[in-house]
C-alpha cells in the first residue's frame, strides 16, 4: 500500500500543469460519513471535513471555540489563527465571488446551520490559503523546489466555528466541507471546488465524488480517469436545481424490481423531489417510498431466516454454514433498477447497498428509512457506493460511471468477499447516521427563532418590571394622602430625592 501512495505522489510531482486535483476519502458504514483532510493557512494545517453535497458551508473549529464547553475533540488540532500569516477575518461589508456578507454581528460576519437530528453548527466566516488533498500537501513540502514553488493553494473562504452540538460535536472529523449548487451565488460563498475553478487555469468548474464501502476518492477538475476500468460506460443526465430547491436534483421516472415497476415518478418527484445528498448516510425517503423499497426486500432462499427489524432497518442474518460464500449470499437479494432520462438505468445492486449493522455484526440491512419532514427522497451515501459520480457546475450535468472506488487506484477487481471480509476486520466505530438540513433553503431558521425568542423575552420583562412599578407608585400615593400636612410635606420631599436618584 505506501508502494502504491508513494507512486501516486509521484504522478502529481510530475505534472506542471496538472488539470485534476485528487485525494482520498476516508469513512465507512461504520462511520457514516466520508471526509477529506484539506490543509488550511500559511504555514498549513491540517483540517479533516467531511463531504457534503446538500450544504453550502465549509467549517471547522478554531481557537475561537472553547473545547471543554462548546467545541467536541476531533481528528485535528483546532485551526488557529494568529499561526497563519495569510488569515483575514471577513466583516459586514466583506464580498467574495458572487456573495456579500448576509448577516453580521459585532462586526463580524457570522453563519449557522442545523440538521434534522438536531445537530447546529456557528460561527464567523475567516479567509485563508487552502490546500486540497494529502498529495497536493505532498507535492507542496518536496524537496524538489521546482515542485515545491509550484502554487496549488487557493484563497478561500470557510467558517470558525465557535459552538457545535451533537453529532458535530461528536465526530472524529473535524468540520464540514459544503459542495452544493447553492455555493458562489449571492446566498453563499464559493468552496474550494469555486475558487480552484477561477484562481487556477485549465481548471473546470466540475468534481467527482467516489465512494467505496471502506474509504474512496474525490477530483476536482475533471475525472481521474486513470481509476477507471478501459472500455467504462459513462451516463450523464441533468440535474435540477433553482433558488428555493438549491440540490442536486434526479428525475426519476421510475424504479423496478425483477422488471418490475414498484414505484411511479408521481410518487418520486413530488413535493421536494429526489437529490443526491452525500452527507447523509441512508436513503431517506416518505413512508411509501420506503414501505415499497422495503416490500421488495426479499431473501430468495430457503436457508434465508426472516427478515427482522434492527432500529426500524430491514437485515437478514448471515450464515456462512448455511449460505456459502458472501458472493453467494448477496445473489439472494434483488437489485433495484432506478429509471432515469436518457435511458441510464442505475443499478443499485446487493454488493452496494447490503450495510452491516452496528449492534448485530452478522446481520446486513437494506439502508432505507423514512423521512418524516417535507415529502422527498433523499439518496445519500449507500445510494452512490460504488459509482463515480460526476458533478458539472458549468453545465449543470451528473455524470455516472461504474467503479469499485478504491483509494488503491491500481486494484479494480474486488469481489464480495474481498470487501466483507475488509469491514469484519475493521475496528467496530458506532454509527453515527448524519441526516440532512432541515430545510436546504432555510440554514438561518435556528438562529433567527432564538432572535424571536430574546426579543419576546425581553418585552415580557419589561411589561412586568413597568406593571410592578405602577403597583408600587399606587401602594406610595393611597399612603401618603392618610399622613399629617407636616409628615406629607417629608414624604413629598423624599419622592423627590428617589426620582432624582433614579
Amino acid at each position: 500500500m505506501f508502494f502504491i501512495y508513494i507512486i501516486q505522489l509521484l504522478q502529481v510531482l510530475g505534472q506542471d500543469d496538472d488539470p485534476i486535483h485528487t485525494s482520498i476519502l476516508h469513512g465507512s458504514s461504520d462511520l457514516g460519513y466520508y471526509f477529506v483532510n484539506i490543509y488550511v493557512g500559511n504555514p498549513p494545517q491540517r483540517q479533516s471535513v467531511i463531504i457534503d453535497t446538500g450544504s453550502s458551508i465549509t467549517a471547522f473549529p478554531c481557537d475561537a471555540c472553547d473545547q471543554t464547553k462548546s467545541c467536541g475533540i476531533h481528528l485535528d488540532q483546532y485551526y488557529i489563527r494568529k499561526n497563519s500569516l495569510t488569515y483575514e477575518e471577513l466583516d459586514c461589508k466583506s464580498q467574495f465571488g458572487e456573495c456579500t456578507c448576509l448577516r453580521c454581528l459585532n462586526q463580524q460576519c457570522i453563519f449557522s446551520i442545523s440538521y434534522s437530528e438536531g445537530s447546529h453548527l456557528e460561527g464567523f466566516y475567516l479567509k485563508d490559503q487552502v490546500i486540497f488533498g494529502d498529495l497536493l500537501m505532498e507535492a507542496k513540502s518536496s524537496s524538489n523546489e521546482s515542485i515545491s514553488k509550484k502554487d496549488s493553494s487557493v484563497t478561500s473562504v470557510f467558517g470558525c466555528t465557535t459552538r457545535e452540538t451533537n453529532l458535530f460535536k461528536t465526530q472524529q472529523a473535524n468540520g464540514i466541507m459544503g459542495l452544493s449548487p447553492k455555493t458562489n451565488t449571492s446566498l453563499a460563498f464559493p468552496n474550494i471546488v469555486d475558487d480552484i475553478h477561477t484562481q487556477h487555469n485549465g481548471m473546470n468548474l466540475f468534481f467527482a465524488i467516489c465512494i467505496g464501502r471502506i474509504d474512496g476518492y474525490m477530483a476536482i477538475g475533471q475525472y481521474d480517469y486513470s481509476r477507471h476500468q478501459k472500455n467504462s460506460a459513462y451516463y450523464t443526465i441533468s440535474y435540477m436545481h433553482t433558488q428555493n430547491k438549491p440540490v442536486y436534483g434526479v428525475k426519476i421516472s421510475q424504479i423496478k424490481v425483477h422488471n418490475k415497476t414498484i414505484l411511479a415518478g408521481a410518487d418520486l418527484q413530488s413535493g421536494g423531489g429526489s437529490f443526491i445528498d452525500s452527507g447523509s448516510t441512508l436513503v431517506n425517503a416518505h413512508p411509501d417510498v420506503t414501505r415499497a423499497l422495503v416490500n421488495f426486500f426479499v431473501c430468495e432462499s430457503s436457508n434465508c431466516p426472516k427478515m427482522q427489524f434492527n432500529d426500524d432497518l430491514a437485515c437478514y442474518v448471515y450464515n456462512k454454514t448455511l449460505h456459502g460464500s458472501f458472493e453467494q449470499f448477496i445473489s439472494f437479494f434483488p437489485t433495484y433498477q432506478f429509471i432515469m432520462e436518457n435511458n441510464f438505468i442505475f443499478d443499485w445492486t446487493p454488493k452496494d447497498y447490503l450495510t452491516k449493522d452496528m449492534v448485530q455484526h452478522d446481520a446486513y440491512c437494506l439502508p432505507v428509512a423514512q423521512f418524516s419532514g417535507s415529502v422527498r427522497m433523499i439518496l445519500g451515501q449507500v445510494w452512490m457506493r460504488n459509482w463515480d459520480i460526476g458533478f458539472d457546475k458549468e453545465n449543470l450535468t451528473l455524470t455516472f460511471v461504474r467503479s469499485n472506488c478504491s483509494s488503491d487506484q491500481l486494484k479494480h477487481n474486488f469481489t464480495a468477499d474481498d470487501w466483507f471480509q475488509n469491514e469484519l476486520n475493521q475496528s467496530n466505530i458506532t454509527v453515527k447516521t448524519r441526516y440532512p438540513p432541515k430545510n436546504v433553503d432555510q440554514e438561518f431558521i435556528y438562529e433567527a427563532l432564538k432572535i424571536v425568542i430574546v426579543v419576546l423575552t425581553s418585552i415580557i420583562i419589561i411589561v412586568f418590571i413597568v406593571c410592578i412599578r405602577k403597583r408600587n407608585l399606587s401602594k406610595q400615593n393611597k399612603k401618603g394622602s392618610k399622613l399629617p400636612e407636616a409628615e406629607d410635606e417629608n414624604q413629598k420631599a423624599v419622592q423627590k430625592k428617589v426620582v432624582v436618584v433614579q
